[in-house]
């Protein structure tokens, strides 16, 4: 019977939300509402977090509304709204700004007047994104890309690398605010306030060591590959760099931990749930991820980071890579057993070296003012069109 009424529902609330569009944007704009967005309807993180709380720090007089799908916990100031709900559709027509980090999925076209700023939701990453994958992409996709892309108004790039590639591949030409991007202001302020509020909420000591594991997700939503060997990788660490260590494991946003068991004790860490992926990675000692570009940050921090992919051969057929493994400072395993052995053998020097010639490469703007400058973008076109 399911299978009968799921259409129907869903073509009956793609015709509501579309009354509601075209009633709402008979509304005038709010120049000073700006609607936020993080995985379209995801919690309260990633860039436009950062962005928020900008506004925030400096009491503007905006009125700021994030698209939550579930509870969260959000700060005095902004409102949360779900999303493909009336109240989402007439915050949507009315906003004067719409802050996003990656496509939107609704059937809504801006209005004259209203400025989009797409933040992204990553840096340089391993993995090919967007056209330079155009093949194992949906037709569906591709379309909502287009479209999405053609209401840009404002793209952040974190680095001369990123630039060149929302150009050529984001099916965008518009332009570009090129003053790295906010989620990695964070990386150039104090850390210890930082390790101490991750080791407090894990209720870790002090001097207790910390790795990540941050693997991405895949297209085919499988997650075999999430199989490191956690006991062997404490025991490994501790070998090389000394000390005690405890592993945060962190699943991509759009894999749900929920559903994936792992028995986690008082040195494997859930930490999927934690409000801050920047807090975590200030927090760690170590990265160990596949194709994510969280991995790339630790370039930034000078932190040790390892890749660990058994499928790499698949996702170079099905969408390629940027770079090539020897153009990277990472090393590549693709069982546990070579993963530890490259822990084991880390050559701190060489590798630092070569973090070096690939921030050279990739060009970096990020000074870690990048929130800043998004809102004064924001605040100069507010009053200009008041």
């Amino acid at each position: 019977m399911k299978q009968y009424i799921l259409p129907i529902y869903l073509s009956l609330h793609r015709l509501f939300i579309r009354f509601c569009w075209n009633l709402f944007t008979r509304f005038p704009l709010d120049r000073k509402k700006i609607v936020f967005s993080n995985f379209n309807g995801g919690g309260y993180g990633d860039n436009p977090k950062f962005i928020a709380e900008e506004f925030l720090r400096r009491k503007l007089d905006f009125r700021l509304f994030w698209v939550a799908a579930h509870e969260y916990a959000f700060p005095k100031g902004i409102r949360p709204v779900k999303p493909n709900t009336a109240a989402f559709v007439y915050h949507m027509a009315t906003a004067g700004f719409w802050i996003d980090n990656t496509r939107k999925l609704y059937e809504l076209k801006k209005r004259p007047g209203q400025y989009y700023i797409q933040t992204w939701h990553g840096g340089p990453g391993l993995k090919k994104v967007e056209m330079d994958c155009e093949s194992a992409l949906s037709a569906e996709y591709i379309a909502w890309a287009k479209k999405d892309s053609g209401y840009i108004d404002l793209f952040l790039s974190c680095c001369q690398w990123c630039s060149d590639l929302y150009h050529r591949s984001f099916w965008y030409q518009g332009e570009l605010l090129e003053k790295g991007i906010p989620k990695n202001d964070m990386y150039y302020q104090d850390p210890a306030p930082y390790q101490k509020k991750v080791r407090s909420c894990f209720r870790l000591p002090g001097d207790i060591r910390l790795a990540m594991y941050a693997p991405t997700y895949r297209d085919n939503r499988k997650t075999d590959m999430y199989n490191l060997d956690y006991s062997l990788l404490l025991t490994t660490l501790g070998k090389r760099f000394g000390g005690q260590w405890a592993v945060l494991v962190r699943l991509h946003p759009n894999v749900n931990y929920q559903d994936y068991p792992i028995a986690y004790t008082d040195r494997i860490l859930n930490a999927s749930p934690y409000e801050n992926m920047q807090e975590l990675l200030v927090a760690a000692d170590v990265i160990i991820s596949d194709y994510s570009g969280c991995a790339f940050d630790f370039l930034t921090l000078n932190k040790p980071g390892f890749l660990y992919a058994e499928d790499y051969e698949e996702i170079r057929r099905t969408k390629d890579y940027y770079f090539s493994l020897e153009e990277l400072p990472f090393t590549l395993a693709f069982s546990n057993g070579d993963l530890m052995e490259h822990i084991l053998h880390f050559d701190e020097e060489a590798y630092k070296a070569k973090c070096q010639a690939y921030r050279n490469r990739i060009q970096y703007y990020d000074t870690g003012h990048a929130s800043q400058a998004v809102v004064n973008v924001i605040v100069d076109r507010a009053s200009r069109t008041i």
